[in-house]
């Protein structure tokens, strides 16, 4: 492993998020290039190996990736000559939390952990079947300690993830927060506890070994605090690329590259959190391009733009 950082310009650091504009406005998507992260130091006959050098480049390298991708976002757009998509005004009495999504493609989702579908096992990449369902079952564990778990969402806590996370990882996690889908404190009260979830885990060998591929939407339903009597979903797509190796006697599974997006979420934050915005805060200018951030169809692209969305 190299024993210095990449050099990294001030432009590419500096972070960028999503806005969801009042409706005279337009919403824009900025987005940042997805980054990859340092390979796992490896390890030889149980003994650790170099790790005090290389925990420097991890936390080095990971630091600029929380800096960076924090720009991977979607926007929303308020749209004036009809209701938003985005909100839902809510009766009394309040709708069960089926009918926050009602409308929308998420409510087809399922819920919860049940939208994170592993494949079967199968040996490959130099590992037994054994080794790939344990790889599954820690990459899960990692996905809803980031994603779903409320302590990690709503309260910004990272010790869900670190506990999942090789402990080379979990280092400086609370640095990191893009690599949580945490709200910014004082953001956003969940309205239901329930997170519509949908994606795809994709396994493949590596030149280093397996390869293993989560692309997801999950969907929040939040309102801001003292008004849950405006209700909003918030789509946010993560796309996280694993590398599992057997280390020794060990299965290693180590987040090699990562990418984040969220709808509706302002163009300018740099802290990692997710910001979400409600109808009638300030936005910024965008591109006439529009973006439906329920299409999974294609790969998604963190490319550091900014883009309308057709709503959430």
């Amino acid at each position: 492993m190299p024993d210095e950082l990449p050099p990294f310009d001030d432009d590419f650091i500096a972070g960028a998020s999503i806005s969801e504009p009042s409706a005279r406005q337009r919403a824009r998507r900025r987005r940042r290039p997805r980054l990859r992260i340092p390979r796992p130091p490896r390890r030889s006959g149980g003994e650790t190996m170099g790790y005090l050098k290389a925990s420097g480049l991890v936390g080095g390298v990971v630091l600029v990736l929380g800096a960076a991708a924090t720009g991977m976002w979607w926007l929303g757009r308020d749209d004036a000559s009809k209701p938003s998509s985005t909100t839902l005004r809510l009766a009394s009495p309040a709708p069960a939390p089926s009918d926050y999504f009602a409308g929308s493609p998420a409510a087809a989702y399922q819920d919860g952990e049940a939208g994170i579908a592993m494949p079967a096992a199968q040996a490959m990449a130099g590992l037994t079947s054994t080794d790939v369902e344990a790889a599954y079952a820690r990459i899960k564990r990692i996905l809803v300690a980031a994603d779903l778990d409320p302590a990690t969402v709503y309260a910004g806590d990272v010790k869900p993830l670190a506990a999942t996370l090789d402990p080379e990882q979990a280092k400086g996690l609370s640095s990191r927060r893009v690599w949580t889908n945490a709200f910014a404190p004082g953001s956003a009260v969940a309205a239901t506890p329930t997170v519509k979830v949908h994606g795809t885990v994709t396994p493949s060998a590596a030149k280093d070994g397996l390869s293993v591929r989560t692309d997801h939407n999950f969907v929040y339903a939040v309102h801001p605090p003292q008004r849950a009597d405006l209700v909003q979903r918030v789509v946010v797509r993560r796309s996280v690329t694993f590398t599992v190796t057997r280390d020794g006697g060990d299965v290693r599974v180590w987040i090699s590259q990562m990418g984040r997006s969220a709808a509706p979420a302002p163009c300018m934050s740099t802290d990692g959190w997710i910001h979400p915005t409600y109808p009638g805060d300030p936005g910024g200018g965008g591109t006439s391009q529009t973006e439906d951030p329920y299409d999974m169809s294609q790969p998604p692209v963190f490319d550091g733009g900014c883009r309308q969305v057709t709503g959430t």
